[in-house]
């Protein structure tokens, strides 16, 4: 292919953002640098180049009243050191394009600077005058979920510039799960949890009949619960613990959804409080579609018996599907046509 250069932005909230960088970069064929405040570690292939930034926070930054942005806040040395870096980059490696996982702010610092972009969009209440001059300002939209998955509200004119890859998950080229009965894997993610050791020793005691199996929590935080209760401890890889529970319960978040997907696991999938509601809009449609249970918020102890009985009757190859082994090949595909024609209509070579 053409020299034509990939800006790959990933925000720092939470583990997610990069795992899908990673995932989509690794099946470029232009070179692609990414660039975040907390990146991936690697190891990548030749094509692909990291460049750190800057954090973009100071303790008591005056963050001002911008309604059209989310954030900008006065007198920030790193936020002005990580534009001008990201602004030298555009003047040495044009042509190029911009693909941002996510943030407002740099996408429309980037169509500022005269360069493309790609924004990558997200579940939830996003109608904000934000969201708006982000999405106004990409020349592309790519969905990282499958079109089923789509806001039925969603105003057509966001819904013609949207390109749907399907979920993508790490997990996506491996056989599809083997539960084994009466086993629930929970797992409390690094982008924040409602859950405490508290309820969940609470819970096991509730479901006598169910061995709950807790990732991502210090085992001796865990360790003077019932005996059903099994602490994991931190999971580099849940592969093996995901392809073998009956039921997974998890937040709702991107990277989790996509990895039950793509196993055909039975999920129980609980929004969080995040930015603009996405998780709870994310679990909402989950349920509505009938391919996993979601709920609003992680349950009492006492209805765990209850929604784990109604997560053992879901059917989880319905969902394997939207989340297959190109869907990281089709982003990566989506980002690339787009790079070739808007380069090419720009007049540089490509």
């Amino acid at each position: 292919m053409g020299d034509v250069h990939i800006a790959y932005y990933v925000h720092h909230h939470g583990a997610g953002h990069g795992v899908r960088a990673a995932t989509i970069a690794a099946q470029m064929g232009y070179p692609v640098t990414l660039m975040g405040s907390q990146l991936p570690a690697g190891p990548f292939a030749s094509h692909i180049q990291t460049l750190p930034l800057p954090m973009d926070t100071a303790e008591g930054a005056e963050e001002g009243e911008l309604s059209c942005l989310h954030y900008a806040p006065l007198g920030v040395q790193g936020l002005r050191e990580r534009m001008a870096v990201m602004a030298q980059w555009f003047s040495t490696h044009w042509p190029c394009l911009m693909v941002v996982d996510v943030s407002v702010e740099v996408a429309v610092f980037a169509r500022l600077c005269s360069v493309p972009v790609i924004y990558l969009r997200q579940q939830g209440e996003r109608d904000d005058a934000g969201h708006r001059l982000a999405y106004e300002s990409a020349t592309a939209l790519l969905a990282p979920y499958p079109k089923e998955m789509e806001d039925p509200r969603l105003p057509e004119a966001w819904r013609a510039k949207t390109h749907y890859s399907g979920w993508l998950s790490r997990f996506a080229d491996q056989g599809p799960a083997d539960p084994r009965p009466g086993r629930v894997l929970v797992i409390c993610g690094r982008g924040g949890n409602g859950l405490t050791p508290t309820l969940l020793k609470a819970a096991a005691m509730a479901c006598p009949a169910f061995e709950l199996r807790v990732a991502g929590v210090d085992a001796a935080l865990l360790a003077d619960g019932p005996p059903n209760l099994v602490p994991l401890g931190h999971l580099a890889n849940p592969l093996d613990e995901l392809r073998h529970a009956g039921v997974v319960l998890g937040s709702a978040s991107d990277s989790l959804v996509s990895e039950a997907a793509s196993l055909g696991c039975r999920f129980v999938a609980v929004a969080e409080d995040r930015p603009f509601d996405e998780q709870l809009h994310q679990a909402r449609r989950l349920n509505e579609l009938g391919v996993a249970i979601g709920l609003d918020a992680w349950p009492a102890p006492e209805r765990w018996p209850a929604v784990l009985d109604q997560a053992f009757a879901l059917e989880g190859n319905r969902w394997r599907q939207w989340a297959d082994v190109a869907a990281s090949a089709r982003a990566a595909a989506i980002i690339q046509e787009q790079a070739h024609a808007l380069v090419k209509s720009l007049g540089a070579p490509c």
